[in-house]
C-alpha cells in the first residue's frame, strides 16, 4: 500500500475558495484539489450552505448530512455574508491571492454584487474562476434559466442520460418509463470535468500567467456520460432506445442470477464468447452465435433469447463455483499466446457494505478513515495512487465559521463575522 508519509503534496503552493452554495458540485470540485495539498478555503453565509443537511435516508452526524461531512476534508471553513459589502471587500482581499475560484451560483449574480469573473480578474489576472451551472454562463437558455436551482435529476433530464435508462420498451407501464441513475452523478460527472478545467488553466497559468474562465453546464458534463448513442443515432437514423439490463453493444454482458448472488460476465471478444458458452455447457449456441454481429441487433427478443440462455446455465451454480469455472479456465486461456481461447471475464456484484470490508481495496488504501472529536471516526474514498504526491486526507472540518480567525488574521481581512479557529 502507498503511504504518504514524507511525501510532498502536488499542489501544495495553491490557494482555491470554494464559494459553491447548495451544489455539490463544487463542493467536490474543491476536494479535488484539497486533497492534493492546495488550500481550500470554504466560504458560507451565516446560517451555513444549504449543502449541510442533503443526505441520504436524512442521515447525518451531529446535524451535518454525510456527503457535506465527505466533502468537507481538508479544508478551512470560513463565514463571510456577501449580501454586506465589507464581506465582498473580504472576498476581493482573498481573490487577490488565489489561485482558484469556484463558484454555482446563477449567471450573472457575482458580477451583480461586484465579484465576478470580469471584475475579479482585473484585480488578479492570474486568477482561474470556475463556474458550475445547470445551463452555462453564455447561452440564451443559460441566462433564461439563471434562477433555476441545480438538480441532479435535471441534470439527467437535459443531457439525455435518464432517456437510455430504465427496462425495454415493451415492458408494461409504469415500469417502462425512463429511470434516474441511482445516485446524484452530476455532481461528480461536473466536478470531474470543472476540476480537470482547473488544473489545464493552471498549466496555461504557469506559461503565460494568464488565468481564464472555466464555464462548466451540468447537462454538459453528464452528456459526456452518454457516450456515442447520439453519434449512433444521426448516422444509423435510429435512437438508441433503452434496453435495461442488456447491452446493445456486446452479449453477454450485464448481471446474472446465480443461487446466492449476482455475477457480472463481459463477453468482449468473439473468442470471449465462445470460452463463455464452453464454461457454461451451452457449445450448441457457439454455431448460432458465431460473431458479435449474430448477437447483437436491434431485435430485443434475439438479444433476450441469448441472455436467457446464459442465465439458465448460471442459475444453476453459486458464485463461487461459477467464479471457480471461469477463473481456471481463464488462467490457462491467458497463458496461450495472443489469448486466442478466450477470456471471458466475470467478477461478484458487492453493495456497498462488501466493498468496505473487501480486503483488496483496504490493502490500496482506497478508504482513509479520519477521526474527529465532534464527528467521530468518519470513513472516506480516496481515488487515485500517484507514487511521488499520493493524495491523502488530512482532516475533517465542517464547523460553519470554524476557520473564521485562522484565515481572517494569514490574510488580513476585515473581522466583522465572529468564528472560531481551526486551531
Amino acid at each position: 500500500m502507498m503511504t504518504s508519509e514524507g511525501k510532498p503534496e502536488a499542489l501544495d503552493d495553491m490557494m482555491v475558495l470554494d464559494l459553491s452554495y447548495a451544489n455539490f458540485s463544487g463542493n467536490i470540485t474543491a476536494s479535488f484539489f484539497a486533497e492534493s495539498g492546495a488550500e481550500v478555503i470554504k466560504i458560507e453565509p451565516p446560517e451555513g450552505d444549504p449543502s449541510r443537511i442533503i443526505s441520504p435516508y436524512g442521515a447525518n452526524v451531529k446535524d451535518v448530512g454525510i456527503p457535506y461531512l465527505m466533502e468537507s476534508r481538508n479544508k478551512r471553513h470560513v463565514v463571510l455574508d456577501l449580501s454586506k459589502p465589507e464581506d465582498r471587500e473580504n472576498l476581493k482581499i482573498l481573490a487577490t491571492r488565489a489561485d482558484v475560484l469556484i463558484e454555482t451560483f446563477a449567471p450573472g449574480e457575482m458580477d451583480d454584487w461586484g465579484i465576478g469573473y470580469r471584475q475579479l480578474r482585473e484585480l488578479n489576472p492570474g486568477l482561474i474562476y470556475i463556474a458550475i451551472t445547470p445551463y452555462g454562463h453564455y447561452t440564451a437558455k443559460g441566462k433564461e434559466m439563471a434562477g433555476m436551482p441545480w438538480t441532479d435529476l435535471t441534470s439527467q433530464a437535459e443531457s439525455g442520460l435518464a432517456a437510455l435508462i430504465g427496462d425495454l420498451p415493451n415492458t408494461p407501464e409504469p415500469y417502462n418509463w425512463p429511470t434516474r441513475a441511482g445516485f446524484y452523478a452530476a455532481g461528480y460527472t461536473s466536478a470531474v470535468g470543472a476540476a480537470c478545467g482547473g488544473l489545464v488553466a493552471s498549466f496555461f497559468k504557469r506559461r503565460t500567467g494568464e488565468g481564464q474562465m472555466v464555464d462548466i453546464a451540468s447537462a454538459d458534463a453528464y452528456a459526456s456520460c452518454v457516450g456515442f448513442p447520439p453519434t449512433i443515432g444521426y448516422v444509423w437514423k435510429k435512437p438508441r432506445f433503452r434496453y435495461g439490463t442488456l447491452d446493445y453493444g456486446l452479449c453477454p454482458y450485464g448481471f446474472f442470477k446465480c443461487k446466492d448472488s449476482y455475477v457480472a460476465i463481459a463477453c468482449f471478444r468473439d473468442q470471449d464468447f465462445r470460452a463463455a458458452m464452453r464454461i457454461l455447457g451451452k457449445w450448441k449456441l457457439e454455431g448460432e452465435w458465431k460473431t458479435l454481429l449474430d448477437r447483437i441487433t436491434d431485435d430485443i427478443d434475439k438479444v433476450k433469447e441469448l441472455n436467457n440462455e446464459v442465465e439458465d446455465a448460471v442459475g444453476k451454480y453459486t458464485y463461487d463455483e461459477i467464479n471457480e469455472k471461469f477463473s481456471s479456465f481463464s488462467v490457462k486461456s491467458a497463458r496461450s499466446k495472443w489469448r486466442g481461447g478466450g477470456l471471458p471475464v466475470t467478477t461478484k456484484m458487492l453493495t456497498p457494505k462488501e466493498v468496505l470490508q473487501e480486503k483488496h481495496w483496504q490493502v490500496r488504501g482506497s478508504f482513509a478513515k479520519v477521526e474527529h472529536p465532534t464527528y467521530g471516526i468518519v470513513t472516506l474514498p480516496v481515488t487515485g495512487k500517484l507514487s511521488k504526491t499520493p493524495l491523502r486526507v488530512k482532516w475533517l472540518s465542517a464547523e460553519i465559521g470554524e476557520d473564521n480567525e485562522y484565515i481572517f488574521k494569514k490574510y488580513g481581512l476585515v473581522k466583522n463575522t465572529p468564528g472560531e479557529s481551526h486551531g
